[in-house]
């Protein structure tokens, strides 16, 4: 009862003081996670490598709902958009904001190209892609989407971006190498409404979740001429012919691991373990309720996956690749909206939304390491996102 009280108390003092930002340029930023303060327009940035020390607040950021964040290729920036297309540039060392430019009414996600050059957001307003110099931080080009919503769009090899057009079915890609920018394909009849997308993290497959269409789109970047395979979608029995339950799942939660793909079932409460040599599924995983996300471990021995709808929505249930089974269920806090690792996965983070915490575990020893103050916190993202396709 005292360390509950203490804590609701070093809350409350956190909550109602400024954190004071720390010296500049005593930390690196390889293993920084940077965590948005959904409500208050700010990001909270600590170190994973010193002890998860809070180096500091960035405001100042615009509507932070549905907010994501890239980064520079040497870690040195993050690229934060807000839901009303407000792109801000933030310095990890000097912890300031350092550029910010408006590049739509309502934006939705961001990607930085290969060589760095640029940053491309897609809006769902106006329909289009827009594209800012790094070094200058103003917009080079705008790429018109036909008046549809864009949606996934990702960084690919070969300086190309691909994204999916919500209202026009279709998935273009884009050639950043050239200061025309060109739509060098376009993939039409892909599917009904896409709604979100993933890249490999070898990059050579695109991967598209559609709202009205029970199968997910697959583009070879390889081989472009063979257009799109669609992959059908493991529905659970009673949910057949039904649009999607309570929330679609992240296409981040497809994951390829120990041979085979796990997936979130769309309005089931599992996974399902897919054969990727054939797209059949082999076995369907039971959890607590539908999951939001369903993230590996880095070495990909472990998927932990949160529930952010419901009476679960306090849950996180981890499953063992090698055994296909649960192995631990935590309840890390109340709303969890997001999670992310350290690194090389010895720290998982979570985002309670409920409890206005960070609270941080042992992915070993699942034992609790750290709860951190933040306020309303949702996306956390670790800078090793520089380093990686379609993050």
């Amino acid at each position: 009862m005292r360390s509950r009280t203490l804590f609701i108390l070093l809350t409350v003092f956190f909550l109602v003081s400024p954190v004071k930002n720390s010296n500049a340029g005593d930390w690196g930023t390889g293993a920084l996670m940077v965590i948005i303060e959904r409500e208050t327009s700010s990001v909270l940035v600590l170190d994973s490598a010193q002890n998860d020390k809070v180096l500091g607040r960035i405001e100042g950021l615009g509507l932070l709902h549905h907010a994501t964040i890239s980064f520079s290729r040497d870690g040195r920036y993050g690229y934060v958009i807000s839901r009303d297309s407000l792109l801000s540039k933030i310095d990890l060392i000097k912890l300031k904001l350092v550029a910010q430019i408006k590049v739509g009414e309502s934006a939705v996600g961001l990607a930085v190209t290969q060589d760095g050059k640029y940053i491309a957001v897609s809006n769902y307003k106006p329909g289009n892609i827009t594209i800012v110099s790094n070094e200058t931080f103003k917009i080079v080009k705008t790429i018109d989407a036909d008046k549809s919503k864009t949606v996934g769009l990702v960084d690919a090899p070969d300086d190309k971006l691909v994204l999916s057009l919500m209202d026009a079915n279709e998935i273009w890609i884009i050639d950043t190498s050239t200061e025309d920018f060109p739509v060098v394909k376009k993939l039409k009849n892909v599917g009904v409404k896409p709604y979100d997308a993933l890249i490999t993290p070898d990059g050579r497959y695109y991967m598209a979740g559609f709202f009205h269409s029970p199968w997910i789109g697959m583009v070879d970047l390889w081989n472009l001429d063979k257009g799109i395979r669609k992959i059908p979608l493991p529905v659970p029995d009673d949910k057949k012919g039904q649009p999607p339950v309570l929330k679609i799942p992240h296409l981040e939660g497809w994951i390829m691991a120990g041979g085979n793909l796990y997936a979130p079932v769309i309005g089931g409460s599992g996974l399902a373990v897919i054969d990727p040599a054939t797209w059949r599924t082999k076995k369907f995983i039971p959890l607590l309720s539908y999951p939001v996300f369903a993230m590996a471990r880095p070495d990909m021995r472990q998927i932990w996956a949160n529930f952010v709808m419901g009476e679960n929505n306090d849950a996180v249930q981890v499953v063992d690749v090698k055994t296909q089974k649960v192995v631990k269920t935590l309840r890390p806090g109340k709303k969890i909206f997001h999670m992310n690792f350290s690194p090389k996965g010895k720290k998982v983070y979570f985002s309670s939304y409920g409890d206005d915490k960070v609270a941080i575990y042992d992915t070993k020893t699942f034992k609790l390491l750290k709860e951190i103050p933040v306020k309303k916190p949702s996306g956390i993202f670790c800078t090793d996102r520089a380093h990686k396709f379609g993050l």
